[in-house]
């Protein structure tokens, strides 16, 4: 027998009386586990159809929240609508120098205000869905947003299909 050999079976007879084991604890992976199934049985919902205009086409996503209840801009191929009435076109939009755009940075505080009067303040939503077909510009999409942002709704979500 070489000297490794008996080096060998010297640690392995070393590790063998020192009861060194390389085994799983599985009560703690049951732990998480269930913890786990419970957190996805108790966050499991049914979402909020929103359906966009049938001239709007979404950008496909793979995220599963659904969306609150917010103003709705849609954003179509030429035009601008705010809970479905016109505000500008997307042409004016794009051949706009400024970040914030008037008429719609107006039209949501007209909204907003309407709203307050309806409801207690602590009660109005400042959350906006924008809708935007895949092919409007980003430019365009960021002076939308910066105009809603501008008017008190700094809560911004984007629709997408959902995958």
């Amino acid at each position: 027998m070489s000297a490794r050999e008996t080096k060998m079976l010297k640690v392995m007879k070393r590790a063998k009386r020192k009861g060194e084991s390389t085994g799983m604890m599985l009560t703690s992976l049951m732990d998480i586990f269930t913890v786990l199934v419970l957190y996805l049985l108790v966050n499991q919902s049914t979402g909020v159809a929103l359906a966009p205009p049938p001239w709007v086409t979404l950008p496909d996503s793979a995220v599963d929240t659904a969306p609150r209840e917010s103003i709705v801009i849609s954003l179509t191929k030429t035009d601008v609508l705010i809970q479905g009435e016109p505000v500008a076109t997307i042409a004016e939009l794009n051949a706009s120098p400024v970040a914030d755009i008037d008429a719609i940075h107006q039209r949501i505080l007209q909204i907003k205000e309407s709203a307050d009067k309806e409801k207690e303040p602590s009660g109005v939503s400042t959350e906006v869905t924008i809708l935007a077909d895949r092919t409007v510009p980003f430019r365009v999409l960021k002076k939308v947003m910066t105009s809603s942002s501008n008017a008190g709704y700094g809560k911004i979500s984007l629709a997408v299909d959902q995958k």
